[in-house]
């Protein structure tokens, strides 16, 4: 008896795993309803027990390695739909692109046909931020009858506004003053009233233009808004350019004259296309 109790102390564990066995086979037996020992039925009993195991472990392999699969099918479906909806906003964005440089330019050329002047139509391809825009770049020159001081003008809302004048020339691009430039200097005329007035840039930006020399006297005939353009006297731009309009009045009692501040009528953020005028008749 003592070397059975030895035979256990030594052996605890193959001890408790053999009784849990026993405990299994106790069980199994059971649940076929029947007391009777049986091997043959025992065997069937153990054998389909371990083969619905195996099977439920291999359906769940199975199961995992197809969803891992139909993940990996699907991600590679995604990347593809994101591609294609990639490129079809490139190409929408391309289309209004498009769509919009022709509107501009199917406009440029209805007012192309509408200037009475010899003209060269020109594309700005550079401005000089150093010095506040004050010089512009187009893509036209010698080559293409461009000379010296010849005026520039655009088209923009529905009116020829001034641009100002070229003031170099190279052989395939020239360079033009805009009218906000200090050296710039134009024979201004109020449209309305038919003042005449000096029109200067101050070199402090876009925005400040000034009609200097109007007569005092043309205070209470003038309004916000007038629209100025070109007198056309004794200059080389040509008579009725729409240069800006009047955004402010300013005069000073011991001067004899008016000085108005003048807002270009052409926006030069968004100027792209320009017409340099030859300034004979067509």
């Amino acid at each position: 008896m003592q070397g059975v109790k030895n035979f256990f102390a030594k052996h605890r564990s193959g001890s408790t795993l053999g009784a849990l066995l026993c405990i299994s086979f106790i069980m199994i037996i059971i649940s076929t309803q029947s007391i009777n020992f049986r091997p043959k039925q025992v065997g069937l009993s153990i054998f389909s027990t371990l083969q619905v195991a195996v099977s439920r472990t291999a359906r769940f392999f199975s199961d995992t390695v197809n969803s891992i699969s139909e993940l990996r099918k699907l991600k590679s479906e995604y990347e593809e739909v994101r591609r294609r909806l990639e490129d079809y906003e490139n190409r929408e964005r391309d289309f209004v692109a498009i769509r919009q440089e022709n509107d501009r330019l199917t406009e440029l050329l209805g007012f192309q046909k509408q200037v009475k002047y010899s003209h060269v139509a020109a594309e700005v391809i550079a401005k000089d931020p150093g010095n506040l825009f004050s010089t512009l770049i187009i893509n036209k020159g010698a080559h293409n009858g461009i000379r010296k001081d010849m005026p520039v003008v655009a088209f923009q809302d529905g009116f020829q506004g001034l641009v100002g004048k070229i003031v170099e020339v190279g052989l395939f691009s020239s360079v033009m003053m805009p009218i906000f430039d200090t050296s710039s200097y134009i024979g201004g005329r109020i449209q309305g009233s038919r003042y005449d007035g000096l029109v200067n840039g101050s070199g402090k930006g876009v925005e400040h233009i000034y009609m200097k020399y109007v007569e005092k006297r043309a205070r209470e005939d003038i309004q916000y808004g007038d629209l100025v353009v070109t007198s056309g006297m004794r200059s080389l731009y040509p008579r009725d350019i729409y240069i800006g309009r009047v955004r402010a009045i300013g005069a000073k009692e011991w001067e004899t004259y008016l000085e108005l501040e003048i807002e270009p009528i052409i926006d030069f953020s968004r100027l792209e296309y320009v017409f340099v005028l030859d300034g004979g008749e067509k």
